[in-house]
């Protein structure tokens, strides 16, 4: 039910022409020599600056090292442009390249269905596919992109949503039409789907007919307050991007699986070498305001030390970077730094707690037990043993006392951050429901205590899955909170991995581990939409399946008003703070180095705080 192919992606894919993407392997990829990093630094980084050599106006960003900003901000939502079924770059626009190292540029799946959560982001937030809906520049509001209007159903059960009428898919795959949509949404949640959100579609039963060309009504069985941001928002792991349905059928499946052509973004893709490389080339017939940036390349660049480098000797544009050199690296003379507004959760999860045999809706699950069920794990326990259980709490509790928050805030971290005691939840939610009562205590001794009770006087072993892509700091934090775990006895092993690589036996369920997950800047979106949502019926899950949890939400679902919202909050938070289910470890700032002789300004959306939003960059 959970497996999928993975074996496809060692690969390089141009498109030469969109109207017709080639595929060709990269024999150095496939037998894993690949050209080393600074050879391919160098070559970018010599092309990025005789560019940067050729542009001329421009001011300063007041969000950068020299604040004299004087233009307005760059608007998410603009009128139509002259649609073109081609990628060309208009004759009388120059060019403008933009570099940015990241430390992971895995290959998505080309199909909805088949699409992980962290490439699905890539996809949307360079600026490739898009959404129904999108966060705005400015403020935390939802503006329309891809829709030009909705409206709820009178019984509070759907909702109609008017398309936008003239966009064009890239690579000549004609109009988007309201049969995009229904095909995109409905392979999306297919059985099978490894989609983020198709555990939320299931359980409200979700549908979506196509009424004319433009027109789309969605459905649901029972009212939910979270579907609709979940699903037409750009904020979120369940959003759902657009796909052109005779993409598919002119394809097939399998091919249009490495297939580079489509989306209806300010950019399309030039080319994706898996672990080195992706160019972006701007879309000459865009349904929006015309990017000033015209071709971005994103470098594979995993050791931070390297990305540094490079952004200090300009072969970069931008960075990620670590929050102790923040303030060294803003006073190189043509660098600055920003930090995004929303942090990012890092957290420790117990893996396999598998104790759901069925969904909540009683249907039953395949496979139970899961793979990854190990009740001799001391953070699992023996499902519907309640001793066995509450030993187990104890367990987890006891490591979440062991661990050091401020330490890590203030030694790794460099002060930009702070100590989480909630799992998932962020600013500003965070700072308005917060209760003193949620604070966990570093305290060792009690956390010995906790464990002797719980019957391991001498701690235990384990081993702590640390997944990389999403901060620069991550391996760092999770041997730290490794070491803490140290403390109470036993051998504590680490395993770094990339999220992609991790990814897959996640999904399948196969994992009773530890496993320190980190996440770059976050999003406005409430806990309860996703990150809590820990349902069997969704494709990823970080080893998690308790029923307790997901009916409190459950009666969330209906809710409408933030009062209500909130005291069903309080109860559900209570309730994770006990069980220590996820265990909470600090909310790290992601803080961005850029070229500040080269970019004047760079705004990014509010709801979706990772790196995107490139035709929001302005240049000097």
């Amino acid at each position: 039910m959970y497996g999928v192919k993975y074996s496809r992606l060692n690969f390089v894919i141009e498109s030469h022409n969109l109207k017709s993407p080639t595929l060709r392997r990269n024999d150095a990829l496939m037998s894993g020599k690949v050209r080393p990093v600074l050879l391919i630094l160098a070559i970018i980084g010599i092309l990025t600056l005789l560019t940067a050599c050729s542009t001329t106006d421009g001011k300063s960003a007041s969000s950068f090292a020299s604040p004299t900003a004087t233009d307005s901000p760059v608007s998410a939502i603009t009128s139509a442009a002259d649609i073109s079924s081609t990628a060309e770059i208009p004759p009388a626009l120059v060019t403008r390249e933009f570099t940015l190292a990241a430390s992971d540029v895995t290959f998505p799946a080309m199909v909805p269905s088949q699409l992980p959560a962290a490439p699905g982001g890539f996809i949307r937030r360079w600026g490739v596919y898009e959404t129904a809906m999108v966060w705005a520049v400015d403020k935390p509001e939802l503006e329309n992109r891809l829709i030009t209007g909705w409206e709820m159903d009178p019984d509070g059960l759907g909702w109609i949503l008017e398309l936008k009428q003239g966009v064009q898919f890239h690579g000549g795959w004609g109009e988007m039409t309201a049969e995009d949509f229904v095909w995109s949404f409905e392979n999306e949640i297919k059985e099978g789907s490894i989609h983020s959100g198709v555990g939320l579609a299931r359980a409200n039963e979700a549908s979506a007919t196509a009424i004319d060309k433009y027109t789309v009504s969605v459905r649901l069985t029972r009212p939910n307050s979270f579907f609709f941001n979940a699903f037409f928002s750009n904020g979120t792991g369940a959003s759902m991007k657009f796909f052109s349905k005779k993409r598919i059928e002119t394809l097939s499946i399998d091919d249009a699986f490495l297939d580079i052509s489509g989306g209806t973004g300010p950019f399309v893709f030039k080319k994706w070498a898996q672990g080195e490389e992706v160019i972006l080339e701007s879309f000459g017939g865009y349904h929006g305001t015309p990017s000033q940036v015209t071709t971005v390349h994103i470098l594979e660049i995993k050791e931070t030390a390297t990305q540094i480098a490079a952004l200090k000797s300009g072969q970069v544009d931008a960075s990620l970077v670590p929050a102790p050199l923040a303030k060294d690296l803003a006073k190189e003379p043509h660098l600055g730094t920003r930090s995004f507004g929303i942090p990012g959760s890092q957290r420790l999860y117990p893996q396999g707690q598998f104790c759901m045999e069925t969904t909540l809706s009683g249907e039953s699950l395949d496979p139970y037990p899961r793979p990854g069920y190990d009740p001799s794990k001391p953070w699992v326990g023996e499902c519907g043993n309640p001793v066995s259980q509450e030993n187990a709490r104890l367990v987890r509790l006891a490591m979440s006392m062991a661990i050091d928050r401020q330490s890590i805030v203030d030694n790794l971290l460099g002060g930009f951050g702070r100590p989480s005691y909630l799992p998932e939840v962020l600013p500003p939610l965070l700072d308005t429901i917060w209760q003193d009562k949620w604070l966990i205590p570093y305290d060792v001794g009690a956390a010995k205590n906790l464990l002797a009770e719980a019957g391991y006087p001498d701690g235990f072993d384990a081993l702590v899955r640390i997944t990389t892509g999403s901060h620069p700091l991550e391996v760092e934090m999770g041997q730290a909170v490794a070491q803490f775990l140290q403390a109470l006895g036993g051998e504590i092993r680490t395993e770094v991995l990339t999220y992609s690589g991790n990814r897959p036996s996640v999904v399948a369920r196969e994992r009773s581990d530890l496993w320190f997950r980190s996440s770059s800047a976050g999003t406005a979106e409430p806990p309860e939409l996703t990150q809590l949502r820990r349902n069997p019926e969704n494709a990823f899950n970080p080893g998690l399946e308790i029923e307790e949890p997901l009916a409190i939400i459950r009666q969330m679902d209906s809710l409408m008003s933030e009062d209500q919202l909130n005291r069903i909050r309080e109860q559900l938070y209570d309730e994770f703070r006990h069980n220590q289910w996820i265990i909470p470890v600090v909310l790290a700032d992601q803080i961005l180095g850029i070229n500040t002789d080269k970019v004047l300004e760079w705004k990014m959306t509010t709801g979706s705080g990772y790196l995107g939003d490139f035709q929001n960059i302005k240049f000097k």
